[in-house]
Protein backbone atom coordinates (compact mmCIF):
# COMPACT_ATOMS: atom_id res chain seq x y z
CA UNK A 1 0.00 0.00 0.00
CA UNK A 2 1.06 3.71 -0.58
CA UNK A 3 2.84 5.48 2.10
CA UNK A 4 1.82 8.82 0.94
CA UNK A 5 -0.02 10.14 3.72
CA UNK A 6 1.08 9.33 6.85
CA UNK A 7 -0.85 6.42 9.02
CA UNK A 8 -2.35 7.35 12.17
CA UNK A 9 -1.34 5.82 15.17
CA UNK A 10 -3.35 3.54 17.27
CA UNK A 11 -4.14 5.82 19.98
CA UNK A 12 -5.07 8.84 17.58
CA UNK A 13 -7.67 6.20 15.97
CA UNK A 14 -9.03 4.87 19.01
CA UNK A 15 -10.28 8.62 19.48
CA UNK A 16 -12.17 9.08 16.94
CA UNK A 17 -15.97 9.31 15.75
CA UNK A 18 -17.48 7.38 13.31
CA UNK A 19 -17.88 10.56 10.93
CA UNK A 20 -13.79 10.64 11.65
CA UNK A 21 -13.57 7.15 10.58
CA UNK A 22 -15.74 8.19 7.10
CA UNK A 23 -13.15 10.91 6.29
CA UNK A 24 -10.66 9.06 6.99
CA UNK A 25 -11.46 6.39 4.78
CA UNK A 26 -12.47 8.91 2.03
CA UNK A 27 -9.19 10.47 2.34
CA UNK A 28 -7.99 7.13 1.50
CA UNK A 29 -10.21 6.22 -0.83
CA UNK A 30 -7.82 6.66 -4.44
CA UNK A 31 -5.11 5.17 -2.98
CA UNK A 32 -7.54 1.82 -2.02
CA UNK A 33 -9.27 1.79 -4.95
CA UNK A 34 -12.59 2.08 -2.74
CA UNK A 35 -15.46 3.47 -4.13
CA UNK A 36 -17.93 5.40 -2.22
CA UNK A 37 -20.75 2.16 -1.97
CA UNK A 38 -17.86 0.79 -0.09
CA UNK A 39 -17.35 3.45 2.55
CA UNK A 40 -21.30 3.91 2.85
CA UNK A 41 -21.29 -0.07 4.24
CA UNK A 42 -19.03 1.40 6.98
CA UNK A 43 -20.75 4.71 7.77
CA UNK A 44 -24.20 2.74 8.12
CA UNK A 45 -22.77 0.69 10.67
CA UNK A 46 -21.47 3.63 12.27
CA UNK A 47 -18.25 2.58 13.04
CA UNK A 48 -16.33 4.61 15.97
CA UNK A 49 -12.24 4.35 16.11
CA UNK A 50 -12.32 1.93 18.88
CA UNK A 51 -14.43 -0.34 16.69
CA UNK A 52 -13.08 0.48 13.42
CA UNK A 53 -9.51 -1.60 14.73
CA UNK A 54 -11.61 -4.38 15.48
CA UNK A 55 -12.24 -5.09 12.17
CA UNK A 56 -11.11 -7.76 9.60
CA UNK A 57 -12.43 -8.87 6.69
CA UNK A 58 -14.95 -11.81 8.10
CA UNK A 59 -16.71 -8.80 9.89
CA UNK A 60 -16.94 -6.39 6.61
CA UNK A 61 -18.09 -9.37 4.55
CA UNK A 62 -20.55 -10.29 7.30
CA UNK A 63 -21.91 -6.42 6.81
CA UNK A 64 -22.35 -6.38 3.39
CA UNK A 65 -19.06 -5.61 1.76
CA UNK A 66 -17.40 -7.46 -1.33
CA UNK A 67 -14.73 -9.54 -0.05
CA UNK A 68 -12.01 -7.07 -2.08
CA UNK A 69 -12.48 -4.14 -0.48
CA UNK A 70 -13.24 -6.11 2.60
CA UNK A 71 -9.90 -7.24 2.58
CA UNK A 72 -8.45 -4.53 1.73
CA UNK A 73 -9.76 -2.32 4.99
CA UNK A 74 -8.88 -4.93 6.65
CA UNK A 75 -5.44 -4.81 5.76
CA UNK A 76 -5.86 -1.00 6.64
CA UNK A 77 -6.95 -1.92 9.63
CA UNK A 78 -3.76 -4.41 10.63
CA UNK A 79 -1.13 -1.76 9.15
CA UNK A 80 -2.22 0.95 11.34
CA UNK A 81 -2.49 -1.73 14.15
CA UNK A 82 1.46 -2.71 13.21
CA UNK A 83 2.75 0.51 12.61
CA UNK A 84 1.66 1.30 16.16
CA UNK A 85 3.69 -1.90 17.48
CA UNK A 86 6.68 -1.07 15.52
CA UNK A 87 6.43 2.66 17.03
CA UNK A 88 5.76 2.01 20.55
CA UNK A 89 8.87 -1.00 19.86
CA UNK A 90 11.18 1.39 18.79
CA UNK A 91 9.99 3.99 21.54
CA UNK A 92 11.04 0.83 23.29
CA UNK A 93 14.20 0.64 22.15
CA UNK A 94 15.36 4.17 22.14
CA UNK A 95 14.07 4.60 25.64
CA UNK A 96 16.42 1.59 26.48
CA UNK A 97 19.42 3.05 24.73
CA UNK A 98 18.61 6.34 26.74
CA UNK A 99 18.13 4.01 29.93
CA UNK A 100 21.52 2.56 29.27
CA UNK A 101 23.54 5.61 28.24
CA UNK A 102 22.00 7.58 31.48
CA UNK A 103 23.29 4.00 33.57
CA UNK A 104 26.88 4.20 32.06
CA UNK A 105 27.12 8.18 32.78
CA UNK A 106 25.72 7.65 36.05
CA UNK A 107 28.36 4.84 36.95
CA UNK A 108 31.08 7.03 35.56
CA UNK A 109 30.07 9.93 37.01
CA UNK A 110 29.78 8.09 40.62
CA UNK A 111 33.08 6.39 39.83
CA UNK A 112 34.57 9.91 39.37
CA UNK A 113 32.81 10.90 42.60
CA UNK A 114 34.02 8.02 44.36
CA UNK A 115 37.97 9.11 43.02
CA UNK A 116 37.61 12.54 44.02
CA UNK A 117 36.14 11.40 47.81
CA UNK A 118 38.96 9.14 48.31
CA UNK A 119 41.54 11.80 47.34
CA UNK A 120 39.16 14.33 49.56
CA UNK A 121 39.52 12.01 52.54
CA UNK A 122 43.43 11.67 51.86
CA UNK A 123 43.75 15.90 52.13
CA UNK A 124 41.43 15.60 54.60
CA UNK A 125 43.79 13.36 56.77
CA UNK A 126 46.97 15.43 55.25
CA UNK A 127 45.14 18.50 56.78
CA UNK A 128 44.69 17.13 60.24
CA UNK A 129 48.66 16.65 60.56
CA UNK A 130 48.91 20.18 58.81
CA UNK A 131 46.49 21.04 62.19
CA UNK A 132 48.67 19.47 64.34
CA UNK A 133 51.77 21.90 63.05
CA UNK A 134 49.62 25.32 63.88
CA UNK A 135 47.64 24.07 66.66
CA UNK A 136 49.04 25.57 70.01
CA UNK A 137 49.74 22.43 71.20
CA UNK A 138 51.29 20.12 74.05
CA UNK A 139 54.15 18.95 72.29
CA UNK A 140 55.99 16.83 74.95
CA UNK A 141 59.17 16.34 72.63
CA UNK A 142 61.70 19.30 73.40
CA UNK A 143 61.75 21.51 71.03
CA UNK A 144 59.54 19.32 67.90
CA UNK A 145 57.05 21.28 65.63
CA UNK A 146 55.83 18.52 63.77
CA UNK A 147 54.46 15.05 64.00
CA UNK A 148 57.46 13.30 62.05
CA UNK A 149 59.89 14.82 64.69
CA UNK A 150 57.26 13.99 67.28
CA UNK A 151 57.10 10.58 66.20
CA UNK A 152 60.87 10.18 65.88
CA UNK A 153 61.59 11.69 69.53
CA UNK A 154 58.82 8.46 70.38
CA UNK A 155 60.75 5.95 68.55
CA UNK A 156 64.64 7.05 70.07
CA UNK A 157 62.81 7.87 73.51
CA UNK A 158 60.04 5.65 73.92
CA UNK A 159 60.21 2.82 76.01
CA UNK A 160 59.44 -0.99 74.70
CA UNK A 161 57.93 -3.05 76.63
CA UNK A 162 55.26 -6.27 77.12
CA UNK A 163 51.67 -5.61 76.49
CA UNK A 164 50.49 -4.10 80.50
CA UNK A 165 47.22 -5.90 80.11
CA UNK A 166 46.09 -9.40 80.85
CA UNK A 167 45.45 -11.12 77.75
CA UNK A 168 41.81 -11.93 77.13
CA UNK A 169 41.05 -15.71 76.68
CA UNK A 170 37.88 -14.72 73.99
CA UNK A 171 37.99 -16.44 70.71
CA UNK A 172 36.38 -15.65 67.77
CA UNK A 173 34.19 -17.97 65.89
CA UNK A 174 32.08 -16.20 63.53
CA UNK A 175 34.06 -15.09 60.44
CA UNK A 176 33.20 -11.52 61.11
CA UNK A 177 35.53 -9.84 63.60
CA UNK A 178 38.41 -12.08 62.80
CA UNK A 179 40.00 -9.62 60.52
CA UNK A 180 40.73 -12.22 57.96
CA UNK A 181 40.53 -10.78 54.68
CA UNK A 182 41.30 -7.09 55.26
CA UNK A 183 41.51 -4.51 52.09
CA UNK A 184 44.14 -4.31 50.06
CA UNK A 185 46.98 -1.54 51.05
CA UNK A 186 46.03 -0.14 47.78
CA UNK A 187 42.77 1.25 48.51
CA UNK A 188 42.03 4.03 50.03
CA UNK A 189 42.34 4.85 54.03
CA UNK A 190 38.79 5.88 53.92
CA UNK A 191 37.64 2.00 53.21
CA UNK A 192 40.95 0.50 55.66
CA UNK A 193 39.00 2.72 58.27
CA UNK A 194 35.34 1.68 57.32
CA UNK A 195 36.32 -2.15 57.40
CA UNK A 196 38.21 -1.96 60.98
CA UNK A 197 34.87 -0.30 62.50
CA UNK A 198 32.88 -2.84 60.77
CA UNK A 199 34.78 -5.65 62.22
CA UNK A 200 34.77 -4.15 65.79
CA UNK A 201 31.35 -3.70 65.89
CA UNK A 202 31.23 -7.44 65.89
CA UNK A 203 33.45 -8.02 68.55
CA UNK A 204 31.57 -5.21 70.75
CA UNK A 205 28.68 -7.16 70.60
CA UNK A 206 30.27 -10.07 72.88
CA UNK A 207 28.87 -10.02 76.68
CA UNK A 208 32.55 -9.49 77.68
CA UNK A 209 33.09 -6.13 75.42
CA UNK A 210 32.66 -3.03 77.88
CA UNK A 211 33.70 -0.48 75.48
CA UNK A 212 32.83 0.04 71.89
CA UNK A 213 34.60 1.74 69.15
CA UNK A 214 33.30 5.11 67.68
CA UNK A 215 34.19 6.02 64.28
CA UNK A 216 35.48 9.99 64.64
CA UNK A 217 36.74 10.60 61.95
CA UNK A 218 34.28 13.44 60.80
CA UNK A 219 33.81 14.79 64.22
CA UNK A 220 36.38 16.88 65.85
CA UNK A 221 35.52 15.04 69.10
CA UNK A 222 38.63 16.39 70.63
CA UNK A 223 37.98 20.49 70.69
CA UNK A 224 38.95 21.02 67.52
CA UNK A 225 40.79 17.49 66.41
CA UNK A 226 39.49 13.93 65.02
CA UNK A 227 41.16 11.25 65.36
CA UNK A 228 39.81 8.21 63.45
CA UNK A 229 38.40 6.22 66.64
CA UNK A 230 38.17 6.03 70.02
CA UNK A 231 36.85 3.88 72.28
CA UNK A 232 34.22 4.60 75.05
CA UNK A 233 32.54 2.44 77.48
CA UNK A 234 29.04 1.39 76.67
CA UNK A 235 26.43 3.78 77.48
CA UNK A 236 28.30 6.10 77.72
CA UNK A 237 27.89 9.66 75.62
CA UNK A 238 30.15 9.98 72.55
CA UNK A 239 31.78 13.24 74.02
CA UNK A 240 35.81 14.12 74.89
CA UNK A 241 35.29 13.21 79.07
CA UNK A 242 34.55 9.96 78.08
CA UNK A 243 37.51 8.52 75.87
CA UNK A 244 38.94 5.56 77.42
CA UNK A 245 41.59 5.19 74.53
CA UNK A 246 42.32 6.67 71.15
CA UNK A 247 43.15 5.13 67.61
CA UNK A 248 44.46 5.93 64.13
CA UNK A 249 44.51 4.10 61.08
CA UNK A 250 47.84 4.09 58.44
CA UNK A 251 49.02 2.71 55.75
CA UNK A 252 52.63 1.17 56.20
CA UNK A 253 54.90 2.48 54.11
CA UNK A 254 57.52 -0.18 53.17
CA UNK A 255 56.51 -2.37 56.26
CA UNK A 256 56.51 0.10 58.83
CA UNK A 257 54.76 3.49 59.98
CA UNK A 258 55.95 6.24 59.52
CA UNK A 259 57.47 8.44 61.76
CA UNK A 260 54.57 10.64 60.88
CA UNK A 261 51.68 8.47 61.55
CA UNK A 262 53.51 7.54 65.23
CA UNK A 263 53.52 10.98 65.66
CA UNK A 264 49.96 11.80 64.97
CA UNK A 265 48.30 9.09 66.64
CA UNK A 266 50.36 9.75 69.91
CA UNK A 267 49.53 13.36 69.78
CA UNK A 268 46.05 12.23 69.96
CA UNK A 269 46.78 10.54 73.40
CA UNK A 270 47.96 13.74 74.50
CA UNK A 271 45.36 15.62 73.57
CA UNK A 272 42.85 13.01 75.23
CA UNK A 273 45.22 14.01 78.47
CA UNK A 274 45.19 17.68 78.00
CA UNK A 275 41.21 17.65 77.70
CA UNK A 276 41.21 15.23 80.84
CA UNK A 277 43.84 16.48 82.82
CA UNK A 278 43.06 14.69 86.21
CA UNK A 279 44.15 11.12 84.17
CA UNK A 280 48.20 10.23 83.84
CA UNK A 281 48.05 7.77 81.34
CA UNK A 282 46.27 6.53 78.05
CA UNK A 283 46.50 3.68 75.46
CA UNK A 284 46.80 4.65 71.77
CA UNK A 285 45.99 2.01 68.79
CA UNK A 286 47.70 2.76 65.84
CA UNK A 287 47.30 -0.41 62.90
CA UNK A 288 46.46 -0.81 59.10
CA UNK A 289 44.13 -3.57 59.37
CA UNK A 290 47.17 -6.20 59.76
CA UNK A 291 48.98 -5.20 62.23
CA UNK A 292 48.34 -3.34 65.60
CA UNK A 293 50.94 -1.30 67.63
CA UNK A 294 49.82 -0.13 70.90
CA UNK A 295 51.43 3.12 72.90
CA UNK A 296 50.82 4.51 76.46
CA UNK A 297 51.28 7.68 76.73
CA UNK A 298 51.81 8.87 80.53
CA UNK A 299 51.56 12.80 81.75
CA UNK A 300 55.79 13.83 83.63
CA UNK A 301 56.50 15.89 85.58
CA UNK A 302 58.64 18.68 84.09
CA UNK A 303 62.18 18.63 83.87
CA UNK A 304 64.92 20.96 82.60
CA UNK A 305 64.17 19.72 79.03
CA UNK A 306 60.65 20.47 79.30
CA UNK A 307 59.34 17.04 78.28
CA UNK A 308 55.46 16.53 79.70
CA UNK A 309 55.14 13.04 78.91
CA UNK A 310 56.68 10.16 78.74
CA UNK A 311 56.06 7.36 75.80
CA UNK A 312 56.00 3.58 76.19
CA UNK A 313 54.90 0.93 72.92
CA UNK A 314 53.97 -2.76 72.52
CA UNK A 315 56.17 -3.89 69.35
CA UNK A 316 53.62 -4.82 66.29
CA UNK A 317 51.42 -8.18 66.10
CA UNK A 318 49.55 -9.36 64.10
CA UNK A 319 45.66 -8.33 63.64
CA UNK A 320 44.69 -11.31 61.50
CA UNK A 321 43.41 -14.75 62.43
CA UNK A 322 44.99 -17.75 60.67
CA UNK A 323 43.41 -20.59 62.25
CA UNK A 324 39.93 -20.16 64.47
CA UNK A 325 41.64 -22.33 67.60
CA UNK A 326 44.29 -19.49 67.89
CA UNK A 327 43.63 -16.04 67.97
CA UNK A 328 46.81 -13.86 67.05
CA UNK A 329 48.47 -11.60 69.56
CA UNK A 330 47.20 -8.13 67.54
CA UNK A 331 43.03 -9.47 67.76
CA UNK A 332 44.07 -10.34 71.55
CA UNK A 333 45.63 -6.68 72.43
CA UNK A 334 42.38 -5.33 70.60
CA UNK A 335 39.74 -7.68 71.84
CA UNK A 336 41.72 -7.07 75.92
CA UNK A 337 41.70 -3.45 75.60
CA UNK A 338 37.28 -3.88 74.55
CA UNK A 339 36.97 -5.94 77.51
CA UNK A 340 38.98 -3.87 80.12
CA UNK A 341 37.34 -2.00 82.71
CA UNK A 342 37.68 1.86 81.48
CA UNK A 343 39.50 2.95 85.09
CA UNK A 344 42.54 -0.09 84.17
CA UNK A 345 42.66 1.55 80.78
CA UNK A 346 44.04 4.93 82.52
CA UNK A 347 39.80 6.86 82.67
CA UNK A 348 39.12 8.43 85.80
CA UNK A 349 35.82 9.78 86.90
CA UNK A 350 35.82 13.94 86.06
CA UNK A 351 34.91 14.59 89.49
CA UNK A 352 36.11 17.63 90.95
CA UNK A 353 35.98 18.18 94.92
CA UNK A 354 35.97 21.55 96.40
CA UNK A 355 35.76 21.05 100.22
CA UNK A 356 32.47 20.50 100.67
CA UNK A 357 31.27 20.89 97.27
CA UNK A 358 31.32 18.80 93.74
CA UNK A 359 31.63 19.12 90.63
CA UNK A 360 30.77 15.99 87.87
CA UNK A 361 31.46 17.79 84.77
CA UNK A 362 29.66 16.31 82.02
CA UNK A 363 30.85 16.93 78.91
CA UNK A 364 33.47 19.66 76.81
CA UNK A 365 32.54 23.03 75.50
CA UNK A 366 35.65 24.68 74.78
CA UNK A 367 39.26 25.28 74.16
CA UNK A 368 41.38 27.98 74.70
CA UNK A 369 44.85 28.70 74.87
CA UNK A 370 44.95 29.09 78.31
CA UNK A 371 42.23 26.73 79.59
CA UNK A 372 39.67 24.08 78.36
CA UNK A 373 36.12 24.59 79.30
CA UNK A 374 33.31 22.07 80.19
CA UNK A 375 29.64 22.36 81.70
CA UNK A 376 29.42 20.70 84.59
CA UNK A 377 26.83 19.78 87.43
CA UNK A 378 27.35 21.33 90.58
CA UNK A 379 26.44 18.82 93.73
CA UNK A 380 24.77 16.85 91.09
CA UNK A 381 22.05 19.41 90.47
CA UNK A 382 22.70 22.86 89.45
CA UNK A 383 24.60 23.43 85.87
CA UNK A 384 27.85 25.39 86.30
CA UNK A 385 30.64 26.31 83.87
CA UNK A 386 34.13 24.75 84.95
CA UNK A 387 37.28 26.18 83.18
CA UNK A 388 40.59 24.06 83.67
CA UNK A 389 43.84 25.52 83.20
CA UNK A 390 45.82 23.32 80.29
CA UNK A 391 49.42 24.62 81.71
CA UNK A 392 51.15 25.56 84.66
CA UNK A 393 52.21 28.46 83.13
CA UNK A 394 48.61 30.12 82.94
CA UNK A 395 47.99 29.80 86.94
CA UNK A 396 48.70 33.52 86.84
CA UNK A 397 45.57 34.02 84.24
CA UNK A 398 43.16 32.20 86.63
CA UNK A 399 44.23 34.26 89.64
CA UNK A 400 43.58 37.44 87.62
CA UNK A 401 40.25 35.93 86.27
CA UNK A 402 39.57 35.28 89.81
CA UNK A 403 40.78 38.61 91.28
CA UNK A 404 38.35 40.35 88.69
CA UNK A 405 35.32 37.95 89.11
CA UNK A 406 35.23 38.88 92.59
CA UNK A 407 35.64 42.63 92.22
CA UNK A 408 32.97 42.66 89.67
CA UNK A 409 30.90 40.30 91.24
CA UNK A 410 27.48 43.13 91.35
CA UNK A 411 27.74 43.18 87.85
CA UNK A 412 25.06 41.61 85.71
CA UNK A 413 27.06 41.44 82.71
CA UNK A 414 29.89 39.22 84.46
CA UNK A 415 30.14 35.60 85.47
CA UNK A 416 29.13 34.98 89.18
CA UNK A 417 32.32 32.78 90.94
CA UNK A 418 30.94 30.24 93.04
CA UNK A 419 34.32 28.11 93.33
CA UNK A 420 37.83 28.00 92.57
CA UNK A 421 41.53 26.51 92.89
CA UNK A 422 44.39 27.06 92.00
CA UNK A 423 44.02 25.73 88.23
CA UNK A 424 40.15 26.25 88.01
CA UNK A 425 37.38 28.28 88.13
CA UNK A 426 33.76 27.39 88.28
CA UNK A 427 30.99 30.15 87.59
CA UNK A 428 27.59 30.85 86.18
CA UNK A 429 26.16 30.94 84.19
CA UNK A 430 26.32 28.59 81.15
CA UNK A 431 25.70 30.67 77.95
CA UNK A 432 25.56 30.13 73.91
CA UNK A 433 28.13 31.92 71.80
CA UNK A 434 27.27 35.07 70.48
CA UNK A 435 27.38 35.77 66.51
CA UNK A 436 25.57 38.98 66.43
CA UNK A 437 25.14 42.10 68.74
CA UNK A 438 21.33 43.01 69.40
CA UNK A 439 20.80 46.61 70.28
CA UNK A 440 20.29 46.25 73.71
CA UNK A 441 23.99 44.79 74.00
CA UNK A 442 25.59 48.06 73.54
CA UNK A 443 24.59 49.35 76.54
CA UNK A 444 25.06 46.63 78.44
CA UNK A 445 28.73 46.01 77.24
CA UNK A 446 29.75 49.53 77.09
CA UNK A 447 28.29 50.33 80.69
CA UNK A 448 30.26 47.13 82.04
CA UNK A 449 33.27 48.02 80.47
CA UNK A 450 33.26 51.58 81.99
CA UNK A 451 32.54 50.01 85.71
CA UNK A 452 35.47 47.80 85.12
CA UNK A 453 37.56 51.00 84.02
CA UNK A 454 36.59 52.50 87.14
CA UNK A 455 38.03 50.09 89.08
CA UNK A 456 41.43 50.17 86.67
CA UNK A 457 40.73 47.00 84.69
CA UNK A 458 40.95 46.91 81.07
CA UNK A 459 39.85 43.39 79.73
CA UNK A 460 42.31 43.38 76.53
CA UNK A 461 40.96 40.42 74.79
CA UNK A 462 37.18 41.84 73.68
CA UNK A 463 36.01 40.14 70.77
CA UNK A 464 32.85 38.69 69.52
CA UNK A 465 34.28 35.08 70.98
CA UNK A 466 34.53 36.49 74.79
CA UNK A 467 30.75 37.60 74.58
CA UNK A 468 28.24 34.41 75.42
CA UNK A 469 24.43 35.14 75.80
CA UNK A 470 22.21 33.34 78.70
CA UNK A 471 18.53 33.69 77.54
CA UNK A 472 18.65 37.72 76.82
CA UNK A 473 21.20 38.82 78.80
CA UNK A 474 24.80 39.15 77.32
CA UNK A 475 28.18 38.57 79.12
CA UNK A 476 31.80 39.48 79.01
CA UNK A 477 33.73 36.24 79.78
CA UNK A 478 37.71 35.37 79.71
CA UNK A 479 39.00 37.93 82.34
CA UNK A 480 42.57 36.17 82.45
CA UNK A 481 44.34 38.50 80.11
CA UNK A 482 43.00 41.67 81.96
CA UNK A 483 45.34 44.39 82.86
CA UNK A 484 45.45 47.49 85.41
CA UNK A 485 44.53 50.55 83.33
CA UNK A 486 47.52 52.79 82.20
CA UNK A 487 50.08 50.37 83.38
CA UNK A 488 53.03 49.69 80.54
CA UNK A 489 54.05 46.27 79.50
CA UNK A 490 53.91 43.34 77.04
CA UNK A 491 51.06 42.24 74.70
CA UNK A 492 48.28 40.14 75.83
CA UNK A 493 45.55 38.95 73.88
CA UNK A 494 44.24 38.79 70.78
CA UNK A 495 45.45 41.15 67.62
CA UNK A 496 42.72 41.07 65.28
CA UNK A 497 40.35 43.79 66.81
CA UNK A 498 43.91 46.21 68.68
CA UNK A 499 43.71 49.78 67.84
CA UNK A 500 46.00 51.08 65.31
CA UNK A 501 48.86 52.66 67.56
CA UNK A 502 48.24 49.41 69.35
CA UNK A 503 49.37 47.44 66.54
CA UNK A 504 52.13 49.90 65.27
CA UNK A 505 53.68 49.75 68.55
CA UNK A 506 54.02 45.73 68.04
CA UNK A 507 55.01 46.04 64.65
CA UNK A 508 58.31 48.10 66.69
CA UNK A 509 58.80 45.86 69.59
CA UNK A 510 57.55 48.75 71.86
CA UNK A 511 56.12 48.50 74.94
CA UNK A 512 52.14 49.52 75.25
CA UNK A 513 50.46 51.40 77.54
CA UNK A 514 47.16 49.40 78.92
CA UNK A 515 44.39 52.31 78.29
CA UNK A 516 41.10 51.69 78.76
CA UNK A 517 40.00 53.02 75.30
CA UNK A 518 41.87 49.79 74.00
CA UNK A 519 38.38 48.07 74.98
CA UNK A 520 36.05 50.67 73.59
CA UNK A 521 38.26 50.03 70.42
CA UNK A 522 38.18 46.41 70.15
CA UNK A 523 34.92 46.68 70.79
CA UNK A 524 34.02 49.11 68.05
CA UNK A 525 36.14 46.81 65.93
CA UNK A 526 34.47 43.24 66.49
CA UNK A 527 31.27 44.89 65.85
CA UNK A 528 32.30 45.92 62.62
CA UNK A 529 33.33 42.52 61.88
CA UNK A 530 30.18 40.88 63.18
CA UNK A 531 28.29 43.85 60.92
CA UNK A 532 30.11 42.76 57.68
CA UNK A 533 31.53 39.23 58.50
CA UNK A 534 34.62 39.89 56.00
CA UNK A 535 35.70 36.59 54.17
CA UNK A 536 39.27 38.07 54.22
CA UNK A 537 41.68 35.06 55.28
CA UNK A 538 43.79 38.14 56.88
CA UNK A 539 41.11 38.22 59.61
CA UNK A 540 40.56 34.91 61.08
CA UNK A 541 40.38 34.26 64.54
CA UNK A 542 44.39 33.91 66.05
CA UNK A 543 46.17 34.99 69.36
CA UNK A 544 49.27 36.39 70.01
CA UNK A 545 50.59 32.95 71.25
CA UNK A 546 52.31 30.84 68.30
CA UNK A 547 52.39 33.35 65.62
CA UNK A 548 55.38 32.58 63.72
CA UNK A 549 55.83 35.91 62.15
CA UNK A 550 54.38 38.43 64.32
CA UNK A 551 55.71 41.45 62.80
CA UNK A 552 54.44 40.55 59.38
CA UNK A 553 50.61 39.37 61.25
CA UNK A 554 50.35 42.63 62.15
CA UNK A 555 51.22 44.52 58.91
CA UNK A 556 48.67 42.48 57.27
CA UNK A 557 46.13 43.52 59.84
CA UNK A 558 46.79 47.09 60.10
CA UNK A 559 46.57 46.50 56.15
CA UNK A 560 43.05 45.30 56.59
CA UNK A 561 41.95 48.64 58.77
CA UNK A 562 43.34 51.10 56.82
CA UNK A 563 40.90 49.85 53.92
CA UNK A 564 37.49 49.21 56.34
CA UNK A 565 36.16 50.93 58.77
CA UNK A 566 37.20 54.07 57.38
CA UNK A 567 33.78 56.20 56.52
CA UNK A 568 33.51 59.34 58.55
CA UNK A 569 30.38 57.52 60.35
CA UNK A 570 33.17 54.93 61.97
CA UNK A 571 35.96 57.70 62.47
CA UNK A 572 33.19 59.09 64.06
CA UNK A 573 32.76 56.18 66.34
CA UNK A 574 36.38 55.52 66.60
CA UNK A 575 36.69 58.60 68.30
CA UNK A 576 33.78 58.95 70.77
CA UNK A 577 35.81 55.53 71.85
CA UNK A 578 39.16 56.95 71.94
CA UNK A 579 38.00 60.36 74.00
CA UNK A 580 36.20 57.47 76.50
CA UNK A 581 32.51 59.13 75.70
CA UNK A 582 30.74 55.97 77.07
CA UNK A 583 27.79 57.55 76.79
CA UNK A 584 28.41 58.94 73.24
CA UNK A 585 29.47 55.26 71.94
CA UNK A 586 26.27 53.65 73.21
CA UNK A 587 24.00 56.47 70.96
CA UNK A 588 26.70 56.13 67.86
CA UNK A 589 26.74 52.26 67.86
CA UNK A 590 22.82 52.34 68.78
CA UNK A 591 21.64 54.02 65.92
CA UNK A 592 23.72 51.28 63.38
CA UNK A 593 20.50 49.28 64.38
Amino acid sequence: MSNNIPLPSVEEVKSWSPKEVITFLEIKKDELFLRDIHIKVIEDQKVTGRAFLELNADKLMQDGLNRGPAKIIAGLVKEIKNEGQENLKRLFDEFEEELNNIRNTFREEIAEIKNKLDKLNEMSREIKKIRLFNEVAWFSAPGSVTVTEKGNFVRLQGVCIDFPLKLTITTQRKEYGMFTDPPSPKVSVNILQEYFINECKQLQRSKNSKLVVEDVYSIPLLATRNPDFVFIAKGCPLDALHVVAVGEIKKQVNNKFSNADVGQAVSFGEKVLQLQPWRSYVYVVLTDCKLIVIYKVTRCNFNNEGTRFSYEYVLPANLNYESKDCPPNGWKYLVTIMECDQEKLGWVDPLLKFDSDTVRLVRSISAGRTSIVYEGKLNETNTVVVKLAKDEKYLSCFEREKSVLENLNTSPHIPKLLLYNKNSLVTIPLGTKVENLQKNDIKNIIETLKTAHLQNIVHMDLRKYNFIRNNDKILIIDWGYSVSKNDVGKFSGALECMPDDILKSLANGEQITYSPSIDLICLVRSFYLMLHNPTNSEMMKISFDGISDFKSRVKCLLDFWSSHGTSDLWQKIYKEANDLNYDNLIKELEELF
